[in-house]
C-alpha cells in the first residue's frame, strides 16, 4: 500500500480537508457554562484563496430542478480521487478533527486552552482557564451574539486576530464560509469585506 503524502494527512492518517498559505487565531471571550466564569476561547480562520476538497456544489440555473445524479455518475462522485479546489471567500473552520503538526504547536504556545479533547475523540476544543472543563463548539460559532458570530462591527471589534504566516492544514467538520451572512462582520473584522456583489 502507498504510503500518504504527510501534508495531506493528520497524525492519525485523517485526509485534511482545508490548506492555506497563512491562517488567523482569533480570540474572544465566553462564559463558561459549567462555571460561570468568562474565559477566553480562539477560533481558526483561513484567508481568501485557501483550498478545500470539501467546497460547495455550485448548480448552474439549468441544474435547479435536476433530480440529482443518476447512480452510476453519483457513485463516480463519491468514489472520485480527492481534488483540491481554491475558494475565493475567507473561511472560519469548527469541529475540528486534526491540525497539521506545525499548526498545532504554534496553537499549544498561543493557546493553551485549546487542545484535543480525548472525551470527543481527540476533537479541538476550547476549555475553560477556570475550570477546565470542554466548551462546545456549538456556544461558539453558529449563532448570532455569539463569541464567534458577532452581530455587526461594535461586536466585531471585541474579537481579536492574530494571522500566523505560516502553512494551515486541518480536517474540519463544519466551514463557516462567506455565504454565511451572519459571519460577515467577523470577516470585516479580519479585513475582508462580504457583501452581495460577490
Amino acid at each position: 500500500m502507498a504510503a500518504q503524502d504527510p501534508s495531506t494527512t493528520g497524525p492519525d492518517g485523517e485526509a485534511f480537508n482545508i490548506r492555506a498559505s497563512s491562517y488567523f487565531v482569533l480570540r474572544a471571550a465566553h462564559r463558561c457554562d459549567a462555571c460561570g466564569s468568562v474565559s477566553p476561547v480562539i477560533a481558526l480562520a483561513v484567508p481568501p484563496g485557501h483550498e478545500s476538497t470539501e467546497a460547495d456544489l455550485e448548480l448552474d440555473d439549468a441544474d435547479a430542478d435536476s433530480p440529482g445524479l443518476d447512480p452510476q455518475a453519483f457513485r463516480d462522485w463519491l468514489f472520485a480521487p480527492v481534488q483540491w479546489q481554491t475558494i475565493p471567500g475567507p473561511a472560519m473552520i469548527s469541529s475540528t478533527r486534526a491540525l497539521a503538526p506545525g499548526v498545532a504547536q504554534t496553537l499549544s504556545a498561543l493557546a493553551p486552552g485549546y487542545r484535543p479533547n480525548p472525551e470527543r475523540s481527540g476533537e479541538w476544543s476550547n476549555f475553560c482557564e477556570h475550570c477546565d472543563k470542554p466548551i462546545w463548539d456549538g456556544a461558539l460559532y453558529p449563532t448570532t451574539g455569539q463569541a464567534f458570530c458577532p452581530g455587526g462591527p461594535e461586536a466585531a471589534a471585541q474579537v481579536s486576530a492574530q494571522q500566523v504566516d505560516a502553512p494551515f492544514a486541518a480536517f474540519y467538520g463544519m466551514c463557516w464560509t462567506d455565504s454565511y451572512r451572519n459571519k460577515w462582520p467577523l470577516f470585516a473584522r479580519l479585513g475582508y469585506v462580504c457583501d452581495e456583489t460577490e
